[in-house]
């Protein structure tokens, strides 16, 4: 193997000033549920993750943390190589031991099979990180709860059958439970275990 095939892709073009934007993305994602905010984006992101997965990776991820990633991106060498490189992040080989999992809408395992934190500790649980790039809007959610001035909808094609009965269920562990950042190629929205979500036509809440 050549010097040059070994080499991972660059991380951001700045670090520092690219990783502050994008943390204060996603902290705004938090904080406004259902908002969409636009992303910093490294100019060579690993072909496994794309840029919107790789600006939170670089961000968020580093050798004091745990993270499993679902699917053939979870077996990339490259991707491996380059995570290493970069963040120096721990692999996790289960998603419940993880404190980050990076997965889709296939491959999401059930939000109460990862760590949910605990009453004196609820920071320690799972931050769920969902590709949501190329999905086609088929389910349109009303969010609501703190951030929220009064509701919002949201397309959310990620969510499948089983998503608004397992987020009951995270809610009502509130202060337990997982939060949830939604990843597309260039911005960054979120729903934290506080947001109630139900289908836009309905008045069932979850």
């Amino acid at each position: 193997m050549s010097t040059a095939a070994a080499i991972p892709t660059p991380g951001f073009d700045d670090p520092t000033l690219d990783a502050q934007r994008v943390f204060r993305a996603v902290l705004d994602a938090l904080a406004h549920p259902g908002r969409r905010y636009p992303l910093r984006v490294p100019p060579v992101p690993p072909t496994a993750f794309g840029p919107g997965l790789a600006a939170v990776a670089l961000t968020l991820l580093d050798e004091e943390c745990s993270v499993w990633i679902a699917g053939a991106a979870g077996d990339d060498p490259a991707l491996a190589a380059w995570l290493s490189f970069h963040t120096g992040v721990t692999r996790a080989a289960r998603p419940a031991d993880a404190d980050f999992v990076v997965v889709t809408r296939a491959s999401r395992p059930a939000l109460a099979d990862l760590a949910q934190g605990t009453d004196m500790d609820p920071h320690r649980s799972t931050t769920v990180v969902l590709d949501v790039r190329d999905l086609d809007a088929a389910v349109r959610l009303t969010a609501s709860g703190p951030g929220i001035d009064g509701t919002v909808d949201v397309d959310a094609p990620w969510a499948d059958a089983a998503f608004l009965d397992e987020w009951r269920a995270n809610t009502a562990r509130f202060p337990r439970g997982v939060d949830l950042l939604l990843v597309e190629d260039d911005h960054v929205s979120a729903f934290p275990r506080t947001t109630r979500l139900a289908v836009s036509d309905t008045t069932t809440e979850a």
